[in-house]
This record gives structure tokens, sequence and C-alpha cells, in this order.
């Protein structure tokens, strides 16, 4: 063999050593980020799927105990998050009905997935409008956390006792579509059938 020949394969040999600890390295490092860092760990995908469904309504809630329960002790920054500003104890007592909504989101990691709500009219079973001032459209849809995530959401909208027949509208979207829907039976008075 010939002195350069000897050179040249040392000189492969070690560049193949190296490159073969610095994937190794790469790889580890990888691991190590997902275990101090789980959740930017890719979704595996080896279940994906949604589900929503409606398991009540509760008269007679005022927005300021809807803002209570789904926000706590925060409420007041939710509160002016909806109206853009400090709102009224008028506007905080508006009546309405507390909408229990079942979701359970699988395989969904890293998107931003919502839940939103309409009314329809049980006549025409067209969307009908709501009660609800300009300033209060954002309570008809709220985020989620998507990776596997089973929860009851609860929603609030304007009083229903004049829709007697009208039914509500449950929809859960990600930043790709649709991923599931449900309606409620027919409301009488706001209240759902027993």
């Amino acid at each position: 063999m010939a002195p350069d020949s000897h050179k040249e394969d040392r000189w492969w040999k070690g560049w193949f050593t190296t490159t073969c600890a610095l994937v190794a390295l790469l790889a580890s490092a990888t691991g190590l980020f997902w275990d101090f860092a789980p959740q930017y760990r890719p979704d595996p995908l080896d279940s994906v799927g949604a589900d929503v469904s409606i398991v009540a309504v509760e008269p007679d809630v005022r927005l300021l105990e809807w803002l209570q329960a789904t926000h706590g002790a925060n409420y007041g920054d939710e509160a002016r998050r909806v109206f853009g500003r400090a709102p009224s104890e008028s506007e905080l007592a508006q009546p309405g009905e507390l909408i229990y909504v079942r979701t359970q989101v699988d395989g969904h990691k890293h998107k931003d997935v919502s839940l939103q709500y309409r009314l329809y009219s049980g006549t025409t079973q067209e969307p009908a409008d709501l009660p609800l001032p300009r300033d209060l459209q954002d309570v008809q849809r709220i985020s989620l956390d998507a990776p596997s995530q089973r929860s009851v959401q609860l929603l609030w909208t304007p009083q229903l006792t004049d829709e007697d027949g009208a039914f509500i509208r449950v929809e859960l979207r990600s930043n790709h579509g649709l991923l599931a829907i449900a309606d409620s039976p027919p409301l009488h008075h706001g209240r759902m059938p027993r």
C-alpha cells in the first residue's frame, strides 16, 4: 500500500468516526431536550380524534357568575378582555344560560383548538341571532389546550327564554378545520328537556 493511500484511508476512518459521534451526540441531546421540555415533543399521532357533546344547560346564570366560574380570581382581567374595557355592574349582571360542554381532543398537539357555539331556530333550522351586544360576541368562542384533553367546558349565552324550540350547536375546531359537532335537544324556556 502506498503511503498516500494509507493517509487517505486513515482520514476517511477518522471522518467516519467523527460523523458517527456527532450524530449520536445530536440524538442524545434531542432526547434530553424532550425529557426536560416534553411540551415541545412532536405529537406521535398514535391516537387522533375529537368529540363534543352538550351535557346540560343551566338557566339564570349571570355573566359575572360565568366569569368567576371559568377564571376564578382573575375574572376581572377576562371581563376587561371580553368587553375591551372595564364593564359596568349592570353589564356583568346580565342574565343568561350556562352551557356545559364535554370535550375530548386527542392527537392535535401544537394546534389551535377552539370551542364555539351558535343558536339555531327550531322552526327554520337556520342560525338565529343571539341577543348579544357587540362587545360580548367573544363569549361565543373559547380556546382549549389540545394534547389529550378530556374536560367539561363552560359556555355562557344570553337568556334564551324567548327562543322556545331553538337549539344550540357547538363546534370543536382546529386551525385545520372542523373536528366535532353536536346539537342540544330543543330548548324550552332556556332549558333542556328532562
